[in-house]
């Protein structure tokens, strides 16, 4: 009976090394910063998430800049959009121990990636992974995801104001809270810097955070992507709240466009807001 059951097993080996050698295999982005010789670590499967990772340095060099001068030991990040944390780990790397980051990141394959790269990085106890979403209300929505793998962007929350999805390969019923219920719920701290990429609600996620905004412990800075059609009302709506545009950072093809003499209101862009006095 004991042979057999052995017997059983070795079945399973071939697929059990095949499986063993695939992890093997997956590779992992080291990355020196050559501003100030800090190295980063980023695991990587798939594709996506290597070349994520090997150049988030290049990828959008003014959001890099703008971490690198506003950043202070002290500050907490609030990244909504971490995909797999090349923002968060650059913050986490440049806080002291009072600082802390918050990265949320409503993909699950994806989130589970961060929270490998947060650990590679040796910033367990400085940057808190958040699997929800952020929104313009508290609830729950479904969450149609565009693709599975690791790294992908284009997945959305289906709520108001979010763009239309065709097709999506599996949907989710995925808890959403605003900035400000995440505030005064004690779920992070009152953050200090603010970045939001959501490939389509950040409208929606920034009017979820006008109480913070109108405090007296509102962001010195927020970089928001601007969706094309977006850049009057989220401008109208920051304005209102005292904050004022300060830099814009189009990339790729936004840029050449731009460069081009496409005005804002055609373009996709982040941009710079900070308090207006």
């Amino acid at each position: 009976m004991e042979l057999l059951h052995k017997i059983t097993k070795l079945r399973w080996l071939p697929v059990r090394h095949w499986y063993d050698l695939r992890n093997a295999m997956r590779l992992s982005a080291r990355v020196r910063d050559p501003a100030d010789g800090l190295r980063y670590r980023f695991e990587c499967d798939p594709f996506e998430s290597y070349q994520r990772g090997r150049g988030f340095l290049g990828k959008e060099p003014e959001t890099i800049a703008w971490l690198r001068e506003s950043l202070r030991p002290s500050d907490v990040f609030l990244d909504i959009g971490a995909n797999i944390g090349i923002f968060s780990i650059f913050a986490g790397m440049h806080l002291g121990p009072e600082g802390h980051v918050y990265a949320c990141e409503p993909h699950l394959p994806t989130a589970a990636q961060l929270l490998q790269n947060v650990g590679a990085n040796n910033l367990q106890e400085r940057v808190s992974v958040l699997s929800i979403a952020a929104s313009g209300q508290d609830g729950y929505a479904p969450f149609r995801y565009k693709r599975w793998r690791q790294g992908a962007s284009g997945s959305q929350l289906s709520v108001d104001g979010s763009p239309k999805m065709e097709r999506a390969v599996g949907t989710e019923l995925k808890a959403a809270l605003t900035i400000d219920s995440m505030v005064s719920l004690g779920v992070i701290r009152p953050p200090n810097l603010v970045k939001i990429d959501t490939d389509g609600i950040e409208i929606p996620i920034s009017r979820g955070m006008e109480k913070l905004l109108r405090s007296e412990k509102r962001p010195r800075g927020l970089l928001i992507e601007i969706q094309q059609g977006e850049y009057e009302p989220q401008l109208e709506y920051l304005e209102s709240c005292g904050y004022r545009m300060s830099a814009t950072h189009p990339v790729g093809k936004w840029k050449r466009l731009h460069d081009a003499g496409t005005p804002f209101s055609q373009l996709a862009f982040n941009a710079l807001f900070e308090p207006a006095a």
